[in-house]
């Protein structure tokens, strides 16, 4: 009894790993989020500070180490919005929501501004509409997020795991049926619920029965994807399920692992020769998705590497050795080099889901839509809401999005709940 006393006296200062029926029931909010990542995080607090009652729950900590590499997206100097509302729309290939382009465009400097406040982030310019964080690091921002959560009163269930949406029969919001970490079995009741747990990349069934014979980027494997397995349950609109953007990726320990080619690296798909870095990302992904095999090769020249190059792929003596290696017929690579003769590194590389486009259908407001019709009261923000990137995620939009999506709906969460 001496060692509960401790967790009973400061459960409010912490998050909760447990339930304990005499202390913790009813369990009742104005707004419950599902999800620990940025947009969860973000939601909660900007619902705690327009004076909901927040409830946030997590099986375990999403770790977004990616999203946070990636940087966020900005204006720049000029502050131009319209620019970076174009780049948007092109890297999506015009296939995303206008309306969600515009709303990243118009409000990523002040969302970048305010994760910058809350947790004393650092960040430097870095090319096009990016900026990278510089002096702290994703785990760190984030656990500095779950403290201004924790003081701002938010009461933090971990460990648990999500049965049942709850609506209500006039159509409403209603709360979750969860289990906690000791098996046993509640309900939470509140107007306001906002999915906020990430894709389902780590859901190797579903991916299977999506796009068969995909490969998943490992960076990737967070996120609980509880909320889309919800939503199928409770019947909710879903959109582009089997559609994702992609990153490049080379094997490394049975693992798909994100690739950093070094300056003069090539990438060899099909009968195709492209240089790093002269063309986009997204255009070499495209190369290799659109390839006969589905798979490329990078190639670069021992001579051309820097001390602190340091790599792992396989040493070829020659070009000759590693064509053969890999049965590639091309000739035509000799004369990319003065020295064929010389060593070589080179490896495969595939396109590697990396985030999903596909999810929860939304409209305008983040609600959920069922039946082509929002559920008042239920919202889905981040990765796991569908339809709004297009065809390609931008390299920055993500961290963008949380944060932009993440404080709209939080406060848009608390007004509804609080009416």
């Amino acid at each position: 009894m001496l060692m509960v006393l401790p967790l009973l006296l400061f459960s409010g200062c912490s998050p909760e790993p447990g339930l304990n029926e005499e202390e913790t029931l009813p369990l009742n909010g104005d707004i419950i989020v599902l999800g620990s990542g940025m947009a969860g995080l973000t939601a909660a607090l900007e619902g705690a500070r327009h004076g909901a009652s927040v409830i946030l729950c997590y099986n375990e900590l999403q770790n977004d180490r990616w999203m946070w590499r990636d940087g966020a997206l900005g204006t720049g100097e000029d502050g131009d919005i319209a620019a970076l509302e174009r780049a948007l729309h092109d890297y999506g290939q015009g296939e995303g929501q206008g309306w969600h382009y515009k709303l990243l465009s118009r409000h990523a400097d002040e969302s970048l501004a305010w994760l910058i406040g809350e947790t004393g982030l650092e960040v430097v310019p870095a090319e096009g509409f990016r900026y990278l964080p510089e002096n702290i690091s994703y785990a760190q921002a984030q656990s500095r997020l779950v403290s201004k959560a924790l003081e701002e009163g938010i009461r933090i269930l971990q460990g648990i795991l999500v049965e049942e949406l709850l609506i209500s029969s006039n159509g409403k919001a209603a709360g979750i049926k969860f289990i906690d970490s000791h098996g046993l079995k509640y309900t939470a009741y509140a107007p306001a619920v906002i999915l906020a747990d990430g894709g389902y990349l780590n859901d190797p069934q579903r991916i299977k029965e999506l796009s068969p014979g995909i490969t998943v980027a490992s960076w990737r494997g967070s996120g609980e994807g509880e909320g889309m397995k919800l939503a199928r349950a409770a019947g909710l609109d879903l959109v582009n399920e089997g559609r994702f953007s992609y990153a490049l990726a080379i094997e490394e320990e049975q693992n798909w692992v994100e690739v950093n080619p070094p300056p003069g690296t090539l990438l060899i798909v099909d009968d195709q020769i492209y240089p790093f870095p002269q063309r986009a990302d997204a255009d070499l992904v495209n190369s290799i998705l659109n390839s006969a095999a589905g798979i490329g090769y990078l190639l670069v020249a021992e001579a051309g590497l820097g001390p602190e190059h340091e790599l792992s792929w396989p040493r070829y003596p020659g070009i000759g050795a590693f064509l053969e290696a890999y049965r590639i017929d091309l000739p035509s690579l000799y004369r990319w080099f003065s020295r064929p003769q010389g060593y070589f590194y080179g490896c495969p590389v595939k396109a590697a889901a990396a985030y999903c486009l596909g999810g929860i259908a939304v409209d305008e407001s983040g609600a959920v839509l069922r039946a082509g019709k929002p559920v008042e009261g239920l919202y889905a923000i981040g990765e796991t809401a569908g339809g709004l990137n297009g065809a390609a995620l931008m390299p920055g939009a993500a961290l963008t999005e949380a944060l932009v999506w993440g404080r709209r709906i939080g406060e848009a969460a608390a007004r509804y709940a609080l009416e």
